[in-house]
């Protein structure tokens, strides 16, 4: 699936400006809704349909985050902040599996797909905060 629409997702960020403004915030969305599928799923159709939209989102996310980080900050630095991003994106991998798996054995799975929620909607307000310093430090 991945293979066969990223090619989709490139043409549209790069003929259509307005889709840029709302791909990582389109694929937040697409998590939310993913573990939101989640949360009472019991057939084998509501995990595969989370799992794809998850993947959707991914494919939005992902790969507009490096670009974003190189379209918003002094090419002196781009490095240093790539480097803040590659290893902030790590880290949740590391520790991921840890925490989670602490949070289900004490409280249950709706309990980590609702905290996973909280945190991607935090995650929301605090890119549209960075949006909005970004367009203040242009003009």
């Amino acid at each position: 699936m991945t293979i066969t629409l990223l090619p989709l997702i490139t043409y549209l960020t790069k003929n259509w400006n307005w889709f840029k403004k709302f791909q990582i915030p389109l694929g937040v969305m697409l998590y939310i809704i993913a573990f939101g599928s989640l949360i009472n799923a019991t057939a084998y159709l509501a995990f595969a349909a989370g799992v794809i939209l998850y993947t959707l989102g991914e494919m939005l996310v992902a790969p507009s985050i490096p670009a974003l980080i190189s379209n918003s900050t002094p090419k002196s630095k781009a490095g240093h902040y790539q480097s803040i991003i590659s290893m902030s994106s790590t880290f949740p991998k590391a520790i991921g599996p840890l925490l989670g798996g602490i949070l289900i054995k004490y409280t249950s799975y709706t309990v980590l797909y609702l905290s996973a929620i909280g945190i991607l909607i935090l995650s929301l307000f605090v890119f549209k905060l960075g949006q909005s310093k970004l367009k203040k430090m242009a003009n």
